[in-house]
Protein backbone atom coordinates (compact mmCIF):
# COMPACT_ATOMS: atom_id res chain seq x y z
CA UNK A 1 0.00 0.00 0.00
CA UNK A 2 1.18 3.50 -0.86
CA UNK A 3 0.80 6.26 1.69
CA UNK A 4 0.54 9.64 0.02
CA UNK A 5 0.42 13.07 1.66
CA UNK A 6 -1.59 15.57 -0.39
CA UNK A 7 -1.05 19.21 0.56
CA UNK A 8 -3.90 21.63 0.08
CA UNK A 9 -4.96 25.19 0.81
CA UNK A 10 -8.15 24.60 -1.24
CA UNK A 11 -6.77 26.68 -4.11
CA UNK A 12 -7.23 25.74 -7.75
CA UNK A 13 -3.56 24.83 -7.98
CA UNK A 14 -3.71 22.47 -4.99
CA UNK A 15 -6.95 20.91 -6.23
CA UNK A 16 -5.37 20.27 -9.62
CA UNK A 17 -2.38 18.53 -7.99
CA UNK A 18 -4.76 16.30 -6.01
CA UNK A 19 -6.67 15.47 -9.20
CA UNK A 20 -3.37 14.49 -10.85
CA UNK A 21 -2.49 12.25 -7.91
CA UNK A 22 -5.84 10.44 -8.15
CA UNK A 23 -4.94 9.39 -11.68
CA UNK A 24 -1.20 8.91 -11.21
CA UNK A 25 -1.71 6.34 -8.42
CA UNK A 26 -4.78 4.76 -10.05
CA UNK A 27 -3.26 1.27 -10.28
CA UNK A 28 -2.16 1.25 -6.62
CA UNK A 29 -3.76 0.58 -3.28
CA UNK A 30 -3.40 3.92 -1.50
CA UNK A 31 -4.18 5.77 1.66
CA UNK A 32 -4.26 9.49 0.97
CA UNK A 33 -3.71 11.90 3.83
CA UNK A 34 -5.07 15.28 2.77
CA UNK A 35 -3.30 17.91 4.83
CA UNK A 36 -4.11 21.51 5.57
CA UNK A 37 -1.56 23.54 7.53
CA UNK A 38 -3.15 26.51 9.26
CA UNK A 39 -0.93 29.57 9.47
CA UNK A 40 -0.22 30.40 13.08
CA UNK A 41 -1.45 33.97 12.52
CA UNK A 42 -4.08 32.97 9.99
CA UNK A 43 -7.07 33.41 12.24
CA UNK A 44 -8.54 36.40 14.06
CA UNK A 45 -10.46 36.89 17.29
CA UNK A 46 -13.77 36.85 15.42
CA UNK A 47 -13.13 33.20 14.54
CA UNK A 48 -12.75 32.38 18.21
CA UNK A 49 -15.80 34.35 19.29
CA UNK A 50 -18.09 32.64 16.78
CA UNK A 51 -18.31 29.49 18.91
CA UNK A 52 -17.50 30.44 22.50
CA UNK A 53 -18.38 26.96 23.78
CA UNK A 54 -15.69 25.36 21.66
CA UNK A 55 -12.04 25.17 22.54
CA UNK A 56 -9.63 27.44 20.70
CA UNK A 57 -8.37 24.41 18.77
CA UNK A 58 -11.89 23.50 17.64
CA UNK A 59 -12.63 27.07 16.62
CA UNK A 60 -9.48 27.30 14.54
CA UNK A 61 -9.94 23.96 12.80
CA UNK A 62 -13.72 24.02 12.24
CA UNK A 63 -13.68 25.72 8.82
CA UNK A 64 -10.82 23.71 7.25
CA UNK A 65 -12.22 20.48 8.74
CA UNK A 66 -15.56 21.12 7.02
CA UNK A 67 -13.79 21.80 3.72
CA UNK A 68 -11.56 18.72 4.04
CA UNK A 69 -14.52 16.46 4.77
CA UNK A 70 -16.37 17.81 1.73
CA UNK A 71 -13.26 17.33 -0.43
CA UNK A 72 -12.85 13.74 0.76
CA UNK A 73 -16.50 12.94 0.02
CA UNK A 74 -16.08 14.33 -3.50
CA UNK A 75 -12.91 12.29 -4.02
CA UNK A 76 -14.60 9.12 -2.78
CA UNK A 77 -17.44 9.68 -5.22
CA UNK A 78 -15.10 10.33 -8.14
CA UNK A 79 -12.83 7.36 -7.37
CA UNK A 80 -15.28 4.61 -6.41
CA UNK A 81 -13.59 2.04 -8.64
CA UNK A 82 -10.13 2.59 -7.15
CA UNK A 83 -8.65 1.01 -4.04
CA UNK A 84 -8.32 4.29 -2.14
CA UNK A 85 -8.76 5.32 1.46
CA UNK A 86 -8.81 8.94 2.65
CA UNK A 87 -7.90 10.66 5.89
CA UNK A 88 -7.56 14.33 6.69
CA UNK A 89 -4.85 16.06 8.71
CA UNK A 90 -4.99 19.58 10.14
CA UNK A 91 -2.01 21.19 11.79
CA UNK A 92 -1.06 24.71 12.78
CA UNK A 93 2.70 24.76 12.91
CA UNK A 94 5.61 25.89 10.78
CA UNK A 95 4.68 24.57 7.33
CA UNK A 96 7.62 22.20 6.77
CA UNK A 97 7.68 21.11 10.42
CA UNK A 98 4.06 20.03 10.14
CA UNK A 99 4.80 18.09 6.95
CA UNK A 100 7.86 16.37 8.42
CA UNK A 101 5.82 15.32 11.43
CA UNK A 102 3.12 13.86 9.16
CA UNK A 103 5.71 12.08 6.99
CA UNK A 104 7.12 10.37 10.08
CA UNK A 105 3.81 9.69 11.83
CA UNK A 106 2.07 8.12 8.83
CA UNK A 107 5.17 6.59 7.12
CA UNK A 108 4.50 8.63 3.98
CA UNK A 109 5.90 7.38 0.65
CA UNK A 110 5.14 10.46 -1.48
CA UNK A 111 4.28 14.10 -0.85
CA UNK A 112 2.21 15.70 -3.63
CA UNK A 113 1.73 19.44 -4.08
CA UNK A 114 1.17 22.08 -6.73
CA UNK A 115 4.09 24.08 -8.07
CA UNK A 116 2.93 27.31 -6.46
CA UNK A 117 2.91 25.75 -3.02
CA UNK A 118 0.18 25.66 -0.41
CA UNK A 119 0.39 29.41 0.10
CA UNK A 120 -0.34 29.97 -3.60
CA UNK A 121 2.38 32.62 -3.71
CA UNK A 122 2.77 33.68 -7.30
CA UNK A 123 6.47 33.39 -8.04
CA UNK A 124 8.02 32.74 -11.42
CA UNK A 125 8.00 28.95 -11.22
CA UNK A 126 7.88 27.71 -7.65
CA UNK A 127 6.05 29.22 -4.71
CA UNK A 128 7.91 29.73 -1.45
CA UNK A 129 6.21 26.79 0.26
CA UNK A 130 7.19 24.42 -2.55
CA UNK A 131 10.81 25.56 -2.34
CA UNK A 132 10.79 25.02 1.42
CA UNK A 133 9.33 21.52 1.03
CA UNK A 134 12.07 20.60 -1.45
CA UNK A 135 14.71 21.99 0.88
CA UNK A 136 13.49 20.69 4.21
CA UNK A 137 11.20 17.68 3.75
CA UNK A 138 13.07 14.42 3.32
CA UNK A 139 10.50 12.48 1.32
CA UNK A 140 9.92 11.81 -2.36
CA UNK A 141 7.95 14.83 -3.54
CA UNK A 142 5.83 15.07 -6.67
CA UNK A 143 5.37 18.68 -7.82
CA UNK A 144 2.59 19.30 -10.35
CA UNK A 145 2.69 22.40 -12.58
CA UNK A 146 -0.20 24.80 -12.35
CA UNK A 147 -3.04 23.85 -14.74
CA UNK A 148 -1.27 20.64 -15.83
CA UNK A 149 -3.75 17.97 -16.93
CA UNK A 150 -2.95 14.32 -16.36
CA UNK A 151 -1.49 12.35 -19.24
CA UNK A 152 -0.44 8.68 -19.15
CA UNK A 153 3.03 8.42 -17.63
CA UNK A 154 5.45 6.21 -19.56
CA UNK A 155 8.77 8.03 -20.01
CA UNK A 156 10.86 9.23 -17.04
CA UNK A 157 13.86 11.55 -17.37
CA UNK A 158 16.62 11.79 -14.76
CA UNK A 159 19.08 14.60 -15.48
CA UNK A 160 22.48 14.49 -13.81
CA UNK A 161 24.99 17.28 -13.36
CA UNK A 162 28.72 16.75 -12.91
CA UNK A 163 28.33 16.57 -9.12
CA UNK A 164 25.54 13.98 -9.22
CA UNK A 165 26.73 10.41 -8.66
CA UNK A 166 24.63 7.33 -9.28
CA UNK A 167 25.30 5.74 -5.92
CA UNK A 168 23.43 2.79 -4.42
CA UNK A 169 20.86 5.02 -2.72
CA UNK A 170 19.97 6.94 -5.88
CA UNK A 171 19.95 3.81 -8.01
CA UNK A 172 17.53 2.07 -5.63
CA UNK A 173 15.24 5.13 -5.70
CA UNK A 174 15.23 5.15 -9.49
CA UNK A 175 14.69 1.39 -9.81
CA UNK A 176 11.84 1.42 -7.28
CA UNK A 177 10.08 4.22 -9.15
CA UNK A 178 10.40 2.87 -12.69
CA UNK A 179 9.47 -0.68 -11.67
CA UNK A 180 6.57 0.45 -9.52
CA UNK A 181 5.03 2.59 -12.26
CA UNK A 182 6.36 0.61 -15.25
CA UNK A 183 8.32 3.49 -16.77
CA UNK A 184 10.98 3.75 -19.44
CA UNK A 185 14.09 5.42 -18.00
CA UNK A 186 16.02 8.20 -19.73
CA UNK A 187 19.28 9.40 -18.17
CA UNK A 188 20.79 12.67 -19.34
CA UNK A 189 24.31 13.29 -18.04
CA UNK A 190 25.43 16.91 -18.42
CA UNK A 191 29.08 17.74 -17.84
CA UNK A 192 31.00 20.97 -18.20
CA UNK A 193 34.42 19.71 -17.25
CA UNK A 194 36.69 17.83 -19.60
CA UNK A 195 38.57 16.25 -16.70
CA UNK A 196 35.65 13.95 -15.97
CA UNK A 197 35.84 11.47 -18.85
CA UNK A 198 35.00 8.49 -16.64
CA UNK A 199 31.58 9.74 -15.53
CA UNK A 200 29.72 8.20 -18.45
CA UNK A 201 31.57 4.91 -18.05
CA UNK A 202 30.68 4.73 -14.37
CA UNK A 203 27.07 5.64 -15.14
CA UNK A 204 26.75 2.88 -17.69
CA UNK A 205 28.23 0.34 -15.29
CA UNK A 206 25.64 1.28 -12.65
CA UNK A 207 22.79 1.28 -15.17
CA UNK A 208 23.90 -1.88 -16.98
CA UNK A 209 21.00 -4.03 -15.79
CA UNK A 210 18.36 -1.43 -16.62
CA UNK A 211 16.69 -0.91 -19.97
CA UNK A 212 17.48 2.80 -20.21
CA UNK A 213 18.30 5.42 -22.79
CA UNK A 214 21.54 7.15 -21.82
CA UNK A 215 22.84 10.41 -23.27
CA UNK A 216 25.98 12.37 -22.44
CA UNK A 217 26.11 16.10 -23.23
CA UNK A 218 29.29 18.07 -22.65
CA UNK A 219 29.97 21.81 -22.38
CA UNK A 220 26.33 22.84 -22.76
CA UNK A 221 24.40 24.85 -20.12
CA UNK A 222 22.12 22.64 -18.05
CA UNK A 223 18.90 24.50 -18.83
CA UNK A 224 19.60 24.37 -22.57
CA UNK A 225 20.54 20.68 -22.50
CA UNK A 226 17.42 19.65 -20.58
CA UNK A 227 15.12 21.90 -22.62
CA UNK A 228 16.52 20.50 -25.87
CA UNK A 229 16.12 16.92 -24.67
CA UNK A 230 12.51 17.52 -23.67
CA UNK A 231 11.79 19.01 -27.09
CA UNK A 232 13.27 16.06 -28.97
CA UNK A 233 12.05 13.20 -26.75
CA UNK A 234 8.64 12.32 -25.38
CA UNK A 235 8.99 12.67 -21.60
CA UNK A 236 6.09 12.48 -19.13
CA UNK A 237 7.83 13.18 -15.83
CA UNK A 238 11.25 14.53 -14.87
CA UNK A 239 13.40 14.17 -11.77
CA UNK A 240 15.74 16.26 -9.69
CA UNK A 241 18.18 14.76 -7.23
CA UNK A 242 18.34 16.73 -4.00
CA UNK A 243 21.76 16.11 -2.57
CA UNK A 244 23.33 18.44 -0.05
CA UNK A 245 23.95 22.08 -0.93
CA UNK A 246 24.98 21.57 -4.54
CA UNK A 247 21.38 20.87 -5.54
CA UNK A 248 20.03 23.85 -3.67
CA UNK A 249 22.66 26.22 -5.01
CA UNK A 250 22.09 25.00 -8.55
CA UNK A 251 18.33 25.12 -8.24
CA UNK A 252 17.68 28.32 -6.34
CA UNK A 253 20.77 30.51 -6.44
CA UNK A 254 22.56 30.15 -9.75
CA UNK A 255 19.78 30.87 -12.22
CA UNK A 256 16.42 29.72 -10.87
CA UNK A 257 14.29 30.94 -13.75
CA UNK A 258 16.42 29.19 -16.37
CA UNK A 259 16.95 26.06 -14.30
CA UNK A 260 13.29 25.54 -13.53
CA UNK A 261 11.62 26.76 -16.70
CA UNK A 262 13.26 23.96 -18.69
CA UNK A 263 11.67 21.33 -16.44
CA UNK A 264 8.49 22.69 -14.95
CA UNK A 265 6.27 22.21 -17.95
CA UNK A 266 6.04 18.64 -16.65
CA UNK A 267 5.50 17.00 -13.27
CA UNK A 268 8.71 16.90 -11.27
CA UNK A 269 9.78 14.13 -8.91
CA UNK A 270 12.25 15.26 -6.26
CA UNK A 271 14.44 12.39 -5.05
CA UNK A 272 16.27 12.79 -1.75
CA UNK A 273 19.55 10.94 -1.55
CA UNK A 274 21.85 10.75 1.45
Amino acid sequence: MKKVLLLTDFSKNATNAISYAMQFFASKTCTFYIMYVHKVGGYVSDDLLMSPKNSIHDSITEKPKTKLKALIEALKTDNKTKDYQFEYVIDYDVFTDAINQAVTKYAIDFVVMGSNGASNVKEVIFGSNTINVIKKVNCKTLVIPNNFSFLPVNEFLVSLNADDVIDTDLLENIIDFIEDFKLKLHVLRITSESEQPNLALKDKERLALLDSKYHLIEHVPVDYAVSSYLQTNTIDITAFIKKDKSFLNRLFNDSPSKELTSRMNLPLLVLHCH
